[in-house]
């Protein structure tokens, strides 16, 4: 008698997905709360009990091998039915209904939580889970109902749908203090022995690109600081320590109470732009539709 293949555990199904669709063992390492060489124990210990090998091991990435694709494709559905299972019942059968968004955490924090109070009042039995673990996520989560990501172009997937919401527009702002110190002086020499504030996900790309447009000489500045999160970022600039380049609608509430203002003639129009993107199949849950709709009402800006 042929001796049937044990199911594997839970947790190194679920590793192995995060570290799939995100091409890398880190980022499912903070998605799990573990740390990179656990997850790659992990996966390890999935390839040995299936007797394949699910990725090929590069210096910088992960890359899946023709088995470990098939196998994602496979079992993401099946993890998200259990996962659906599991909160169905949780919530005692059908009486309330839940969803899983991720989006960048200053989006998150400064756009859609002030707003939340609204879209309950329209949906009051159905509940939020926002992830911001990622400050940049660039595609759809394997985990998530709806994710609202940062991309170039409008996310071609055969089974995911996207909405283009609004331009990833930047504007250069400064605490009032450090602005009136700017006064004066003519164009880029204005930022002469400045500090810049940056967003490291933006570094390498977004502010070169804009330094090379303002023709600011970075060894004119007096210092570069660099953040992992746009919060951190806007907290410093507030507090008089320096001139962030951050997304102009996010910094609405910091203008419309005068922490911070805006300097004038250094716009970015970045390439990028915010995209609503779900699945195809979960687009036809009512509670996918609400939040879609209402995200699109509130962020949609014509292209």
């Amino acid at each position: 008698m042929a001796t049937s293949l044990k199911t594997p555990p839970l947790r190194l199904l679920r590793a192995f997905c995060l570290a799939a669709r995100h091409s890398s063992f880190k980022v499912a390492a903070d998605r799990l709360a573990l740390t990179p060489s656990a997850v790659s124990h992990q996966v390890k210990e999935l390839e040995d009990q299936l007797g394949v090998s699910l990725f090929q091991r590069r210096t910088r990435a992960v890359v899946l091998t023709a088995a470990g694709r098939q196998f994602l494709e496979d079992l993401e559905p099946a993890l998200e039915a259990v996962a659906a299972a599991v909160t169905r019942i949780a919530r005692g059968g059908h009486a309330r209904r839940q969803l899983m968004v991720v989006m960048p955490p200053f989006f998150a924090s400064e756009l859609v939580a002030p707003r939340l109070p609204d879209f309950h009042e329209s949906h009051p039995d159905i509940d939020l889970q926002v992830q911001t673990t990622d400050p940049r996520p660039g595609q759809h989560s394997g985990f998530s109902d709806l994710s609202v990501i940062l991309a170039g172009d409008v996310p071609v997937e055969p089974d995911v749908q996207a909405v283009r919401l609004l331009p990833l527009q930047l504007v250069p702002v400064a605490s009032p203090k450090v602005a009136a110190s700017m006064k004066g002086k003519p164009r880029a020499q204005a930022f002469d022995r400045q500090t810049l504030i940056m967003h490291h996900s933006f570094r390498t790309s977004v502010w070169n690109d804009w330094l090379a447009r303002a023709d600011i000489d970075l060894a004119r500045l007096k210092n570069l600081v660099e953040f992992d999160n746009m919060t951190a970022v806007a907290r410093a600039t507030e507090r008089d320590g320096g001139i962030a380049l951050m997304p102009e609608l996010i910094c609405k509430p910091w203008f419309d109470r005068g922490a911070l203002v805006r300097i004038e003639g250094f716009d970015l129009e970045a390439d990028e732009a915010y995209y609503l993107v779900a699945r195809r199949q979960d687009i036809e849950r009512s509670e996918v539709r609400a939040f879609t709709q209402w995200l699109i009402d509130q962020f949609q800006v014509a292209a």
